[in-house]
């Protein structure tokens, strides 16, 4: 059997030119590339960063207030407290609701959206509730999904006698 080399070495020559193209359009990318970073970084206002360091400008947590990030943060025991207080305005509602002969719809009705309305607050000033705190944000989403469930029901009139 008899090997012909110059085929060989002019098939893997064709095959190196096609690898190199690619490579060549990707250097030609990243040139490009470099070229608008280097315009968009002298154009900046701010003040240039010794090269391999990053800003801190756009992450708010870093260049935060301490005393403001202290503010914001969770407070379980205020959180429960809020929780005890709205789970107090369910017992006010299940006695409205189950008043025997005539129940109190109206103050049932009022007692429901105040209910809705103390759960949303808690839901804006605790945030992260989730996931600092998942057992007590787990019972705020069950209080919030019986209110809405109980409006509905309210609703609909399935308590009307």
């Amino acid at each position: 059997m008899r090997i012909n080399t110059t085929e060989q070495i002019t098939s893997i020559a064709k095959q190196n030119q096609v690898t190199k193209a690619p490579k060549r359009a990707a250097d030609g990318f990243h040139n490009l590339l470099s070229q608008e970073l280097e315009l968009q970084s002298k154009s900046a206002s701010e003040a240039l960063l010794p090269p391999g360091t990053r800003s801190i400008a756009f992450d708010p947590r870093l260049n935060a207030d301490p005393q403001h990030v202290a503010q914001t943060a969770v407070d379980p025991n205020k959180v429960a407290n809020e929780l005890e207080g709205i789970l107090d305005q369910w017992e006010k509602y299940s006695i409205q609701i189950s008043t025997q002969g005539t129940p109190d719809l109206k103050g049932a009705f009022g007692t429901l959206k105040e209910l809705a309305h103390n759960l949303a607050t808690l839901k804006q000033t605790a945030p992260s509730l989730e996931a600092e705190f998942p057992e007590l944000d787990n019972v705020r989403n069950e209080l919030e999904v019986m209110t809405v469930t109980e409006q509905f029901k309210l609703n609909r009139g399935d308590y009307l006698a």
